[in-house]
Protein backbone atom coordinates (compact mmCIF):
# COMPACT_ATOMS: atom_id res chain seq x y z
CA UNK A 1 0.00 0.00 0.00
CA UNK A 2 1.21 3.47 -0.92
CA UNK A 3 0.34 6.58 1.12
CA UNK A 4 1.10 10.23 0.36
CA UNK A 5 1.05 12.79 3.17
CA UNK A 6 1.08 16.54 2.49
CA UNK A 7 2.11 18.78 5.42
CA UNK A 8 3.44 22.25 4.58
CA UNK A 9 3.73 23.73 8.10
CA UNK A 10 5.76 22.96 11.22
CA UNK A 11 2.62 22.03 13.17
CA UNK A 12 1.58 19.65 10.38
CA UNK A 13 5.07 18.14 10.35
CA UNK A 14 4.64 17.32 14.05
CA UNK A 15 1.24 15.68 13.53
CA UNK A 16 2.49 13.90 10.41
CA UNK A 17 5.49 12.40 12.21
CA UNK A 18 3.23 10.77 14.81
CA UNK A 19 0.91 9.56 12.06
CA UNK A 20 3.82 7.90 10.25
CA UNK A 21 4.88 6.14 13.47
CA UNK A 22 1.43 4.56 13.70
CA UNK A 23 1.29 3.73 9.96
CA UNK A 24 4.60 1.89 10.24
CA UNK A 25 3.05 -0.32 12.92
CA UNK A 26 0.63 -1.42 10.18
CA UNK A 27 3.69 -2.33 8.07
CA UNK A 28 3.09 0.55 5.68
CA UNK A 29 6.51 1.82 4.70
CA UNK A 30 5.86 3.43 1.31
CA UNK A 31 5.16 6.98 2.48
CA UNK A 32 6.00 10.06 0.40
CA UNK A 33 4.76 13.63 0.04
CA UNK A 34 5.71 16.90 1.70
CA UNK A 35 7.00 17.17 5.25
CA UNK A 36 9.64 18.65 7.49
CA UNK A 37 12.48 17.23 9.54
CA UNK A 38 10.27 15.29 11.96
CA UNK A 39 8.45 13.43 9.18
CA UNK A 40 11.71 12.77 7.35
CA UNK A 41 13.19 11.33 10.55
CA UNK A 42 10.38 8.78 10.45
CA UNK A 43 11.46 7.73 6.95
CA UNK A 44 9.20 9.78 4.69
CA UNK A 45 10.61 11.02 1.38
CA UNK A 46 9.69 14.68 0.89
CA UNK A 47 9.26 15.97 -2.67
CA UNK A 48 9.59 19.64 -1.67
CA UNK A 49 11.33 21.33 1.26
CA UNK A 50 8.84 22.56 3.85
CA UNK A 51 10.89 25.76 3.96
CA UNK A 52 9.36 26.69 0.58
CA UNK A 53 6.06 27.27 2.40
CA UNK A 54 7.29 29.94 4.80
CA UNK A 55 4.83 32.68 3.90
CA UNK A 56 1.86 33.93 5.90
CA UNK A 57 -0.56 36.78 5.22
CA UNK A 58 -2.56 37.59 2.09
CA UNK A 59 -0.18 40.20 0.65
CA UNK A 60 2.90 38.03 1.20
CA UNK A 61 1.20 35.11 -0.54
CA UNK A 62 0.12 37.26 -3.51
CA UNK A 63 3.71 38.42 -4.02
CA UNK A 64 4.88 34.79 -4.21
CA UNK A 65 2.10 33.39 -6.41
CA UNK A 66 4.45 32.36 -9.30
CA UNK A 67 6.66 30.40 -6.89
CA UNK A 68 3.70 28.67 -5.22
CA UNK A 69 2.08 27.86 -8.56
CA UNK A 70 5.25 26.10 -9.71
CA UNK A 71 5.37 24.00 -6.52
CA UNK A 72 1.63 23.32 -6.73
CA UNK A 73 1.87 22.00 -10.32
CA UNK A 74 4.85 19.82 -9.41
CA UNK A 75 2.94 18.18 -6.55
CA UNK A 76 -0.25 17.84 -8.62
CA UNK A 77 1.62 16.10 -11.45
CA UNK A 78 3.50 13.78 -9.07
CA UNK A 79 0.19 12.59 -7.64
CA UNK A 80 -1.57 12.26 -11.03
CA UNK A 81 1.31 10.39 -12.65
CA UNK A 82 1.76 7.96 -9.76
CA UNK A 83 -1.42 7.88 -7.65
CA UNK A 84 -1.32 6.54 -4.08
CA UNK A 85 -3.90 4.33 -2.41
CA UNK A 86 -4.48 7.00 0.23
CA UNK A 87 -3.78 10.74 0.19
CA UNK A 88 -3.67 12.59 3.53
CA UNK A 89 -3.44 16.37 3.63
CA UNK A 90 -2.66 17.95 7.00
CA UNK A 91 -3.86 21.46 7.86
CA UNK A 92 -2.84 24.24 5.35
CA UNK A 93 -6.45 24.34 4.10
CA UNK A 94 -5.93 26.79 1.23
CA UNK A 95 -3.19 24.68 -0.34
CA UNK A 96 -4.79 21.34 0.58
CA UNK A 97 -8.27 21.76 -0.85
CA UNK A 98 -7.00 23.36 -4.06
CA UNK A 99 -4.65 20.43 -4.56
CA UNK A 100 -7.35 17.83 -3.87
CA UNK A 101 -9.78 19.69 -6.15
CA UNK A 102 -7.32 19.31 -9.02
CA UNK A 103 -7.07 15.54 -8.57
CA UNK A 104 -10.75 14.65 -8.16
CA UNK A 105 -10.47 12.48 -11.29
CA UNK A 106 -8.57 10.01 -9.05
CA UNK A 107 -11.36 9.89 -6.47
CA UNK A 108 -12.56 6.38 -7.39
CA UNK A 109 -9.17 4.81 -6.72
CA UNK A 110 -7.61 7.16 -4.15
CA UNK A 111 -9.07 7.63 -0.65
CA UNK A 112 -8.77 11.35 0.16
CA UNK A 113 -8.42 12.36 3.81
CA UNK A 114 -7.87 15.67 5.57
CA UNK A 115 -6.42 15.98 9.09
CA UNK A 116 -7.02 19.27 11.04
CA UNK A 117 -10.23 21.03 10.13
CA UNK A 118 -10.18 24.48 8.53
CA UNK A 119 -11.27 27.04 11.13
CA UNK A 120 -14.75 27.50 9.69
CA UNK A 121 -15.96 28.57 13.14
CA UNK A 122 -13.70 31.64 12.88
CA UNK A 123 -14.14 32.62 9.23
CA UNK A 124 -15.05 31.30 5.77
CA UNK A 125 -17.77 28.97 7.03
CA UNK A 126 -18.53 27.97 3.41
CA UNK A 127 -15.32 25.91 3.40
CA UNK A 128 -17.11 23.17 5.35
CA UNK A 129 -19.23 22.37 2.29
CA UNK A 130 -16.19 22.55 -0.03
CA UNK A 131 -14.26 20.05 2.10
CA UNK A 132 -17.30 17.77 2.30
CA UNK A 133 -17.45 17.62 -1.49
CA UNK A 134 -13.72 16.97 -1.93
CA UNK A 135 -12.76 14.55 0.84
CA UNK A 136 -13.83 11.09 2.00
CA UNK A 137 -12.92 11.56 5.68
CA UNK A 138 -11.97 14.41 8.00
CA UNK A 139 -10.18 14.22 11.36
CA UNK A 140 -10.67 17.18 13.71
CA UNK A 141 -8.62 18.19 16.74
CA UNK A 142 -11.38 19.86 18.73
CA UNK A 143 -14.72 18.31 19.67
CA UNK A 144 -16.81 21.38 18.82
CA UNK A 145 -15.56 21.37 15.18
CA UNK A 146 -17.28 18.14 14.19
CA UNK A 147 -20.79 19.60 13.84
CA UNK A 148 -19.75 22.05 11.10
CA UNK A 149 -18.84 19.19 8.72
CA UNK A 150 -21.30 16.47 9.71
CA UNK A 151 -24.15 18.70 8.55
CA UNK A 152 -22.64 18.47 5.05
CA UNK A 153 -22.49 14.65 5.25
CA UNK A 154 -18.69 14.43 5.53
CA UNK A 155 -17.46 11.48 7.63
CA UNK A 156 -15.88 13.43 10.47
CA UNK A 157 -14.06 12.08 13.52
CA UNK A 158 -12.87 13.91 16.61
CA UNK A 159 -9.48 12.45 17.57
CA UNK A 160 -8.08 15.10 19.92
CA UNK A 161 -4.79 16.97 19.75
CA UNK A 162 -1.51 15.03 19.61
CA UNK A 163 0.32 17.70 21.61
CA UNK A 164 -1.60 16.72 24.76
CA UNK A 165 -1.17 12.96 24.49
CA UNK A 166 2.26 12.38 26.00
CA UNK A 167 2.14 13.25 29.70
CA UNK A 168 5.23 14.72 31.29
CA UNK A 169 6.48 15.56 34.78
CA UNK A 170 6.54 19.33 34.92
CA UNK A 171 9.29 21.04 36.86
CA UNK A 172 9.59 24.82 36.62
CA UNK A 173 12.86 26.74 36.74
CA UNK A 174 13.90 30.37 36.48
CA UNK A 175 13.72 30.28 32.72
CA UNK A 176 12.00 32.54 30.16
CA UNK A 177 11.57 31.50 26.54
CA UNK A 178 10.72 33.51 23.45
CA UNK A 179 8.93 31.91 20.49
CA UNK A 180 8.83 34.28 17.49
CA UNK A 181 7.05 31.92 15.04
CA UNK A 182 7.75 29.20 12.49
CA UNK A 183 7.91 31.15 9.21
CA UNK A 184 10.75 33.43 8.20
CA UNK A 185 8.54 36.44 7.48
CA UNK A 186 6.76 36.33 10.85
CA UNK A 187 10.01 35.65 12.72
CA UNK A 188 11.56 38.80 11.25
CA UNK A 189 8.51 40.94 12.03
CA UNK A 190 7.96 39.58 15.53
CA UNK A 191 11.61 39.52 16.61
CA UNK A 192 12.17 43.13 15.58
CA UNK A 193 9.33 44.07 17.92
CA UNK A 194 10.52 41.69 20.64
CA UNK A 195 14.15 42.82 20.46
CA UNK A 196 14.07 45.62 23.08
CA UNK A 197 11.86 43.55 25.36
CA UNK A 198 14.31 40.63 25.20
CA UNK A 199 17.30 42.86 25.87
CA UNK A 200 15.69 44.70 28.79
CA UNK A 201 14.09 41.68 30.44
CA UNK A 202 17.34 39.69 30.22
CA UNK A 203 19.14 42.54 32.02
CA UNK A 204 16.38 43.20 34.54
CA UNK A 205 15.93 39.56 35.54
CA UNK A 206 19.58 38.52 35.46
CA UNK A 207 18.95 35.47 37.70
CA UNK A 208 16.88 33.85 34.92
CA UNK A 209 17.98 31.85 31.87
CA UNK A 210 16.76 33.07 28.49
CA UNK A 211 16.14 31.14 25.28
CA UNK A 212 14.81 31.85 21.81
CA UNK A 213 13.23 28.70 20.38
CA UNK A 214 13.39 28.33 16.60
CA UNK A 215 14.48 26.15 13.69
CA UNK A 216 17.92 25.43 12.19
CA UNK A 217 17.17 27.25 8.94
CA UNK A 218 16.21 30.43 10.87
CA UNK A 219 19.17 30.52 13.26
CA UNK A 220 21.18 32.98 11.16
CA UNK A 221 18.26 35.42 10.94
CA UNK A 222 17.63 35.24 14.68
CA UNK A 223 21.32 35.88 15.42
CA UNK A 224 21.31 38.91 13.14
CA UNK A 225 18.29 40.48 14.85
CA UNK A 226 19.14 39.46 18.45
CA UNK A 227 22.92 39.48 18.93
CA UNK A 228 22.53 39.01 22.69
CA UNK A 229 25.01 36.77 24.51
CA UNK A 230 22.59 36.35 27.42
CA UNK A 231 20.04 34.66 25.17
CA UNK A 232 20.66 31.20 23.71
CA UNK A 233 19.04 30.07 20.47
CA UNK A 234 17.72 26.49 20.63
CA UNK A 235 16.62 24.53 17.54
CA UNK A 236 16.71 20.89 18.68
CA UNK A 237 13.13 19.62 18.96
CA UNK A 238 13.50 17.64 22.20
CA UNK A 239 15.49 20.40 23.90
CA UNK A 240 12.86 22.98 22.87
CA UNK A 241 10.18 20.82 24.47
CA UNK A 242 12.22 20.57 27.67
CA UNK A 243 12.75 24.34 27.84
CA UNK A 244 9.05 25.06 27.26
CA UNK A 245 8.23 22.66 30.08
CA UNK A 246 10.78 24.21 32.47
CA UNK A 247 9.99 27.85 31.67
CA UNK A 248 8.31 30.09 34.23
CA UNK A 249 7.08 32.34 31.43
CA UNK A 250 6.92 32.49 27.63
CA UNK A 251 6.48 35.30 25.12
CA UNK A 252 4.96 33.52 22.14
CA UNK A 253 3.78 34.33 18.66
CA UNK A 254 0.17 33.23 18.17
CA UNK A 255 -0.01 29.68 16.79
CA UNK A 256 0.05 26.01 17.76
CA UNK A 257 2.99 26.66 20.09
CA UNK A 258 0.50 28.21 22.53
CA UNK A 259 -1.06 24.73 22.81
CA UNK A 260 2.32 23.25 23.70
CA UNK A 261 2.81 25.92 26.36
CA UNK A 262 -0.67 25.14 27.72
CA UNK A 263 0.25 21.46 27.90
CA UNK A 264 3.36 22.36 29.93
CA UNK A 265 1.33 24.76 32.14
CA UNK A 266 3.69 27.59 31.15
CA UNK A 267 2.20 31.05 31.72
CA UNK A 268 2.47 33.13 28.58
CA UNK A 269 1.93 36.42 26.81
CA UNK A 270 0.77 36.00 23.20
CA UNK A 271 1.75 38.48 20.50
CA UNK A 272 1.27 38.78 16.78
CA UNK A 273 1.51 41.22 13.91
CA UNK A 274 1.18 41.21 10.15
CA UNK A 275 1.11 43.73 7.33
CA UNK A 276 -1.47 46.53 7.30
CA UNK A 277 -3.76 45.11 4.59
CA UNK A 278 -3.88 41.59 6.04
CA UNK A 279 -4.64 43.17 9.41
CA UNK A 280 -7.67 45.00 7.96
CA UNK A 281 -8.98 41.81 6.33
CA UNK A 282 -8.65 39.85 9.57
CA UNK A 283 -10.53 42.55 11.50
CA UNK A 284 -13.28 42.60 8.89
CA UNK A 285 -13.87 38.88 8.40
CA UNK A 286 -12.66 36.90 11.44
CA UNK A 287 -15.62 36.20 13.73
CA UNK A 288 -13.86 35.26 16.99
CA UNK A 289 -12.71 37.74 19.66
CA UNK A 290 -9.43 35.95 20.43
CA UNK A 291 -6.60 34.30 18.51
CA UNK A 292 -5.37 31.85 21.19
CA UNK A 293 -7.34 28.61 21.39
CA UNK A 294 -7.32 28.59 25.18
CA UNK A 295 -8.98 32.02 25.15
CA UNK A 296 -11.44 30.92 22.47
CA UNK A 297 -12.24 27.80 24.51
CA UNK A 298 -13.06 29.78 27.67
CA UNK A 299 -14.42 32.79 25.74
CA UNK A 300 -12.34 35.15 27.86
CA UNK A 301 -8.75 36.36 28.04
CA UNK A 302 -7.03 33.68 30.10
CA UNK A 303 -3.64 34.57 28.57
CA UNK A 304 -2.88 38.17 27.57
CA UNK A 305 -3.08 38.79 23.81
CA UNK A 306 -1.22 41.76 22.34
CA UNK A 307 -2.18 41.67 18.68
CA UNK A 308 -1.48 44.17 15.88
CA UNK A 309 -1.36 47.74 17.24
CA UNK A 310 -1.39 46.43 20.85
CA UNK A 311 1.91 44.66 20.19
CA UNK A 312 4.12 47.45 21.60
CA UNK A 313 7.22 47.48 23.78
CA UNK A 314 5.50 49.06 26.79
CA UNK A 315 2.49 46.73 26.76
CA UNK A 316 4.56 43.57 26.30
CA UNK A 317 7.13 44.36 28.97
CA UNK A 318 4.41 45.38 31.45
CA UNK A 319 2.56 42.09 30.95
CA UNK A 320 5.80 40.12 31.41
CA UNK A 321 6.64 42.02 34.60
CA UNK A 322 3.12 41.54 35.94
CA UNK A 323 3.32 37.77 35.46
CA UNK A 324 6.87 37.39 36.77
CA UNK A 325 6.10 39.45 39.88
CA UNK A 326 2.65 38.03 40.63
CA UNK A 327 2.31 34.33 41.45
CA UNK A 328 -1.49 34.69 41.64
CA UNK A 329 -1.66 35.65 37.94
CA UNK A 330 0.55 32.70 36.97
CA UNK A 331 -1.59 30.31 39.06
CA UNK A 332 -4.73 31.61 37.35
CA UNK A 333 -3.31 30.75 33.93
CA UNK A 334 -2.14 27.31 35.09
CA UNK A 335 -5.56 26.52 36.57
CA UNK A 336 -7.24 27.19 33.20
CA UNK A 337 -4.50 25.25 31.38
CA UNK A 338 -5.26 22.20 33.56
CA UNK A 339 -8.93 22.25 32.55
CA UNK A 340 -8.13 23.00 28.90
CA UNK A 341 -5.58 20.19 28.59
CA UNK A 342 -7.99 17.59 29.97
CA UNK A 343 -10.52 18.49 27.27
CA UNK A 344 -8.10 18.12 24.37
CA UNK A 345 -8.01 14.32 24.11
CA UNK A 346 -10.49 11.65 23.06
CA UNK A 347 -9.72 8.18 24.45
CA UNK A 348 -6.06 7.76 23.66
CA UNK A 349 -3.39 8.52 21.10
CA UNK A 350 -4.84 10.78 18.36
CA UNK A 351 -2.49 9.40 15.68
CA UNK A 352 -3.56 5.86 16.52
CA UNK A 353 -7.23 6.87 16.34
CA UNK A 354 -6.66 8.45 12.90
CA UNK A 355 -5.00 5.28 11.57
CA UNK A 356 -7.74 3.05 13.02
CA UNK A 357 -10.46 5.13 11.32
CA UNK A 358 -8.54 5.22 8.02
CA UNK A 359 -8.55 1.43 7.77
CA UNK A 360 -11.99 0.90 9.26
CA UNK A 361 -14.41 -0.33 6.60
Amino acid sequence: MKIYIIATEASGDYLGSHLIKELKKKRINSIEGIGGELMKMEGMRSWVSIEEFNTIGLIEVLIRIPKFYKIFKKVENLIKNNPPDILITIDSPSFSYRLVKKIQSLRKKVIMIHYVAPTVWAWKKYRAKIFANLYDKLFVLFKFEKKYFVEHKLKTFWVGHQIFFNKTNIKKEKTICFLPGSREIEIKKNLKKMKDVINDISSEYSNYKFYILGFDHHKKIINQIIPNSKVKIITNFDLKQKIMMQSSLALASSGSVTLELSKYRTPMVVVYDTNYFTRILIKLFVKVKFCSLINIFFNKEVVPELIFEKFTYSRVINEIRNLLNNERLRKRQRKHMNIFSEKMLNKGNPAKLVVEHIFKK
